[in-house]
């Protein structure tokens, strides 16, 4: 062997230079890091999914990636032990952070969820406490959330059903589609929330009515319930509603729009609705419209009362409203999903007042063949 070839072989056994081992121990690392961190993924998703008390959770997938930095689920199952709690499935939720706050040591993220449905049973409502489920799973202030695609199913007056296609069953219901919602300032650790939380949501009620609504929450004071809001409904046709009237006798015809503002400090709700019934009919065998109404779809634990003077014209008039959500005591969110109902269905009441009742049918004459 020539004498320069033997040294170029001798020289690759000579000690590297420390630097060498650095690179190459990190390619090593990060290969192993690209291999094991989606199986890992999953596992630590699936793991803390189901360590979380008195829900069944369960995921088709999750990811990681570096560049950006971000953490992807998909096909995520909530279902509660309680059955009187909503049952939550996402298509897919990416969150990622933020590089800029991440440098200044600060766990700050957004999220962006895809396809979202929730399915609520039972009157009142029971709205869980969403951003501590979250924390088990992402443990991070979540800047901004964005939902497309969502869909809401109310099932109202009976449990879930056994069948897991199915689970809002076949009786009355309330449905919203086409859901597309923003939160900012959501944080889900409380150590984390240095700022009013804002929600903004845009929604199709039945199979006509443009849903809007706009609140801002004071999480920084729990046991205060504070937040302010505005919510406007526009062109539901009521022919939509049959079905979850049709328990309560109640049938109305005609076209609704409500414009509702209110403010809630410490408790004390207070604010104003202007609703506009237009071609409204009636047609009930109930004696007492309003009340039929309010036991089909009102939500008892919060009491809003109307300041309705008798003989006002609610169609032109701003009627005024107030009530108390410290008694019963209700978390924020739950509070905040009792006012918007109720605000529907004390403006729907109020539209309904003016209205004549339903002419009486004339009986029906039986033909009577002549004695022979």
């Amino acid at each position: 062997m020539p004498t320069h070839a033997l040294k170029e072989s001798l020289a690759f056994l000579r000690p590297r230079r420390w630097w060498h081992w650095t690179l190459l121990g990190l390619a090593v690392l990060c290969l192993a890091v690209l291999v094991v961190r989606q199986p890992l993924a999953r596992y630590e998703t699936r793991k803390a999914l189901h360590s979380i008390p008195g829900w069944d959770g369960d995921v088709g997938d999750a990811h990681i990636s570096f560049f950006p930095l971000m953490y992807s689920v998909s096909r995520l199952h909530l279902v509660p032990e309680d059955r009187s709690l909503p049952i939550f499935y996402i298509e897919r939720m990416d969150s990622g952070i933020y590089w800029g706050d991440l440098l200044h040591g600060r766990l700050n993220a957004w999220s962006k969820i895809e396809h979202l449905k929730m399915t609520f049973f039972i009157i009142p409502i029971v709205i869980p406490d969403l951003a501590k489920v979250l924390r088990q799973v992402i443990p991070l202030a979540i800047e901004r959330m964005q939902l497309k695609d969502g869909e809401i199913t109310v099932a109202l007056r009976h449990s879930r059903s056994d069948d897991p296609e199915k689970p809002e069953g076949t009786g009355p219901q309330l449905w919203f589609h086409d859901l597309e919602a923003t939160m900012e300032g959501l944080a889900t650790r409380p150590e984390l929330e240095h700022h009013a939380t804002t929600m903004a949501l845009r929604s199709t009620m039945a199979n006509s009515g443009t849903l809007k609504a706009f609140v801002t929450v004071d999480l920084l004071t729990p046991d205060a319930i504070t937040f302010t809001g505005q919510l406007q409904l526009v062109g539901l046709n009521l022919a939509d509603m049959d079905s979850v009237l049709a328990p309560s006798k109640l049938k109305i015809r005609g076209t609704f729009d409500l414009l509702a503002r209110f403010g809630c400090a410490q408790g004390a709700l207070t604010g104003g609705l202007q609703p506009v019934l237009k071609n409204g009919e009636i047609d009930t065998l109930s004696p007492d419209v309003g009340k039929s109404l309010m036991s089909a779809l009102a939500d008892g634990a919060v009491v809003l009362l109307s300041d309705r003077v008798p003989g006002r014209n609610a169609v032109s008039t701003i009627i005024p409203i107030h009530g108390n959500l410290n008694k019963p005591k209700l978390d924020v969110w739950t509070a905040i999903a009792g006012v918007l109902r109720n605000a529907f269905v004390v403006g729907l009441r109020e539209s309904l007042q003016g209205l004549p009742a339903p002419a009486a049918k004339p009986e029906t004459v039986t033909d009577v063949a002549p004695p022979k």
